[in-house]
């Protein structure tokens, strides 16, 4: 738990160690080629019941753990105009370098650009990066990685789903009904 009560989730995350450790992406034990960084944070939601994720990062880095290559940032209420759900790619790209510069923005680098991933409902998860580094080949999956990814990734999609569903219960129950079930009516209308 931080100081503002909210619940933080992380790699070897502790009182001293708030921020946690970078995850090695390797199952020899040889040198990994690339690491992970993750940290999330989690409070109620505005009906007190659920949790919500109010802010995570995804960072993978270089194999010297210490460079980053792309980060995946989720912010629900961001101070800035920016997406909620965002990537950064972080290295030299002299095209986009040159589209900041035509543009007026010499002092703003390609990793600074927010490219916009989902939003809020329909963000990556955790399986997502995982996948990316699997089937770019930049590690080595362990036998049954397939039906691990897709085991966490329909849970995250079901839980997507349910705070979807709770947001705009309308919505769902017309769909339902369009087809086929028989849906009652709203609690909170007369009968």
């Amino acid at each position: 738990m931080d100081p503002r009560n909210r619940a933080v989730i992380g790699y070897k995350i502790g009182k001293n160690n708030p921020l946690g450790e970078t995850i090695p992406f390797t199952i020899s034990g040889s040198q990994a080629p690339i690491h992970l960084d993750f940290l999330h944070t989690l409070d109620l939601d505005h009906s007190g019941e659920f949790l919500t994720t109010s802010r995570s990062t995804y960072t993978l880095r270089a194999e010297d753990a210490e460079t980053p290559i792309a980060t995946y940032d989720f912010v629900r209420e961001p101070p800035n105009p920016y997406p909620e759900a965002h990537i950064h790619l972080h290295g030299q790209s002299d095209a986009l370098q040159r589209m900041l510069d035509s543009c007026g923005l010499e002092d703003r680098k390609p990793a600074d650009l927010h490219i916009p991933v989902g939003g809020r409902r329909f963000r990556p998860c955790l399986e997502d990066i995982i996948e990316f580094c699997i089937l770019e080949e930049l590690v080595t999956p362990r036998e049954g990685w397939q039906d691990a990814l897709e085991r966490g990734r329909h849970e995250y999609h079901e839980q997507q789903l349910r705070a979807a569903v709770r947001r705009f219960p309308a919505q769902a129950a017309e769909v339902l009904t369009n087809t086929g079930w028989q849906v009652t009516t709203p609690p909170d209308s007369p009968s």
